[in-house]
């Protein structure tokens, strides 16, 4: 049987990334911050409650208590919140000429600026939905919320983010055609 540090050392390895990418794009790509707070989240984990836990809600505890260090962060710069623009380049291909290339970006940069708008609940829930694939109910256990308060967030945060895009991208065509 493993021992305590073992298990430890086994959960670091297995969220740590993970984590490191939750919090990057919480903060607006900022990799080193987003690894601090990451540690720092680990080691209050360690001190306080990994103990008295059951493994299987560590990986909660840690989403929580780096959303909430991440909000702290906020606060003493007093930032507007910023997202990390990988997340849209995964889901992008490559652009295969110049032109191409910009209207990718162009594109990219809309769809960041679009979440900067959300509000950080529905941010945060989409987040966890979207890139760490985590469900409802788990992110429920994240945020310390009710799961149907999850689904509330994450079907506003899409529907404001479509109504948007529509708007942008209804615009960007008539601005095309009447050039």
């Amino acid at each position: 049987m493993a021992s305590e540090d073992d298990e430890f050392t086994m959960l670091f390895q297995d969220f740590y990334p993970s984590l490191c990418r939750f919090l990057e794009c919480l903060l607006g790509g900022r990799a080193p911050l987003a690894q601090d707070l990451a540690q720092e989240s680990f080691l209050q984990l360690h001190r306080t409650a990994w103990g008295t836990m059951p493994v299987g809600e560590a990986r909660f505890w840690l989403y929580r208590v780096a959303r909430n260090m991440a909000i702290n962060e906020f606060r003493k710069s007093n930032t507007r919140y910023r997202l990390f623009d990988r997340v849209v380049e995964v889901m992008r291909p490559r652009a295969r000429n110049p032109e191409q290339e910009y209207e990718t970006q162009e594109r990219n940069e809309m769809v960041l600026e679009m979440l900067q708008t959300l509000p950080e609940d529905q941010r945060t829930a989409l987040l966890l939905r979207e890139q760490e694939q985590l469900s409802y109910r788990e992110i429920g256990q994240v945020l310390n919320i009710s799961e149907s308060k999850v689904k509330v967030d994450i079907f506003r945060a899409r529907a404001s983010l479509r109504e948007r895009w529509n708007r942008i991208s209804g615009l960007s065509r008539v601005a095309r055609l009447g050039n």
